[in-house]
């Protein structure tokens, strides 16, 4: 167990190296120059200009160089930016006796940064610098299915698909947002093309509409159908949720939300509520809403009636 001095020392040298990375980021603007820094490299990145998204980033690179956050025996920093990762960092990582750990995204949000980074590298066809880059995003936020994604993305362009399957399901045990797990799905989707298992993959293609009502994601949805139909065979009408279901579970896919995440927006919603912490209570309210509405979407529609209404014209 720690001791009160211990821990006052430790608190007394966090500040000074949070002082010292705030003097750091005075080139810039502070915290607020990193933040508009990022949602220009956002724009920029949106544009599909992804060279001028990196280059608007290098001052920001730049000012975190060298930073004093460094890990050791006594201390881990983190850089955890939003509230319900914060939340599923402390039930999914046990701090042992007498460490403690740090949050530095209020001070620089570094996964942010590094998020960004990785996505305009990725897209500008530099692996090399988004690889090295991606090692650093997760030590910061270990817990950030976005910042996961970015590993199956990256592992997409490469096409090393086995890699692919096993980051998928890794982001999956963290995903807590309705639009990150239609991205995973995505991504199986692929994985499952390339290893020509089509019915498994129209199967991932689907699931996207449990949880985005998107006019987008239909219409890729029936794209998949014309692709995919033709290559199953009239078998395709056979197909139902269940054996398909199954067939996921096999290779590890859990098919929706981690019922870990859910219980811990819950407890968070519950904790933050009685503590008269209203603010907070209503952010997990929203996430609640999230992770409950796109999880009662599934029983909207299931595959059969989808191949039912759409197949025959396809075929």
């Amino acid at each position: 167990m720690i001791s009160i001095e211990t821990a006052k020392k430790l608190e007394d040298l966090f500040l000074v190296k949070a002082a010292i990375m705030g003097k750091k980021l005075e080139s810039i603007g502070g915290r607020r120059g990193v933040m508009e820094i990022l949602s220009l490299s956002l724009a920029a990145y949106k544009s599909q200009d992804y060279e001028k998204s990196l280059k608007i980033l290098e001052p920001l690179l730049d000012a975190i160089k060298d930073h004093p956050f460094e890990s050791d025996g006594a201390v881990t920093y983190v850089s955890i930016s939003d509230e319900m990762e914060w939340a599923l960092y402390h039930y999914f990582f046990q701090v042992p006796p007498g460490h403690l750990v740090k949050n530095v995204s209020s001070i620089c949000p570094m996964d942010l940064i590094f998020r960004q980074y990785i996505l305009a590298s990725i897209d500008f066809g530099d692996y090399t610098c988004a690889k090295n880059a991606l090692t650093e995003v997760v030590q910061w936020n270990p817990t950030s299915a976005k910042c996961r994604l970015l590993y199956a993305i990256l592992s997409s362009a490469e096409e090393r698909w086995d890699e692919l399957l096993g980051e998928i399901i890794c982001c999956m045990k963290y995903v807590c947002r309705s639009k990150d797990i239609v991205h995973c799905f995505q991504y199986l989707k692929y994985y499952f093309i390339r290893k020509k298992m089509n019915k498994e993959a129209l199967f991932c293609s689907f699931l996207r509409s449990r949880y985005s009502l998107s006019n987008d994601v239909f219409m890729d949805i029936l794209h998949d159908m014309v692709m995919l139909i033709p290559k199953i065979g009239m078998d395709y009408m056979n197909m139902c949720d269940e054996e398909m279901e199954e067939s996921c579970k096999k290779l590890g896919i859990t098919i929706g939300f981690n019922p870990e995440v859910v219980a811990v927006a819950q407890r968070s919603y519950e904790d933050a509520f009685l503590a008269k912490e209203y603010e907070k209570a209503n952010y997990f309210a929203e996430v609640m809403a999230d992770l409950k509405t796109e999880q009662e979407k599934k029983n909207a529609l299931s595959l059969r009636q989808l191949l039912e209404r759409h197949g025959a014209q396809i075929s």
